[in-house]
């Protein structure tokens, strides 16, 4: 065997390890053909004041036509609701918050996705006329 086809063997294993490694190591449930399709997860205003509020909505589609369910969860804040549409109300402080909802299919398929919401600061000038 010649070198240079030693080289391209040895290439070859090392590409074979490498994927069936990282097909091992992938967390369960997050791989799979089957997981519901989320084509959107959007508030209804991205910015609010603290302790304001905003819808978000998830918009996805299972694969075989199978009722969805959703979990939310958020970093900070509250969710209230269930379903595709629920009220996140912000916490008393500023900054991002990310709000994630994840859709399970009647076989238990997943899909995740995060959507921000930004906290702002209330302008001083506009309160209280």
């Amino acid at each position: 065997m010649r070198k240079t086809e030693v080289i391209r063997l040895i290439s070859i294993a090392l590409i074979i390890a490498a994927v069936s490694s990282a097909v091992a190591c992938a967390p369960a449930g997050t791989v799979s053909l089957d997981a519901p399709a989320i084509s959107s997860l959007t508030p209804e205003h991205p910015d609010v004041y603290p302790v304001g509020n905003t819808r978000i909505t998830c918009v996805a589609a299972s694969k075989d036509g199978s009722a969805l369910t959703y979990q939310w969860v958020c970093n900070d804040g509250t969710i209230t609701g269930s379903g595709a549409t629920v009220t996140w109300e912000a916490p008393k402080t500023y900054g991002d918050f990310h709000i994630m909802c994840t859709v399970y299919d009647a076989a238990g398929h997943k899909s995740s996705q995060t959507t921000t919401v930004t906290v702002l600061v209330r302008d001083p000038s506009k309160c209280c006329r």
